[in-house]
């Protein structure tokens, strides 16, 4: 069986930017999802400052 850690971190978004602006302050590559509110919103979709932004990676497969 294999286990695989998560990392969780919490960060405040200072400025309004976008999804893309946030993976990149992040390091994070565009093959992931971001949800602000619970709904995934599109990479060129602004964020406003304190909102509830989560990332999460992209899972395909079928």
């Amino acid at each position: 069986m294999s286990i695989m850690s998560t990392k969780f971190q919490r960060i405040t978004v200072e400025e309004r930017k976008t999804a893309r602006e946030l993976l990149v302050d992040l390091e994070l590559s565009t093959d992931h999802v971001v949800l602000v509110e619970g709904k995934r919103i599109e990479l060129d979709e602004a964020i406003d400052e304190n909102t509830l932004v989560i990332v999460l990676p992209l899972i395909a497969g079928g």
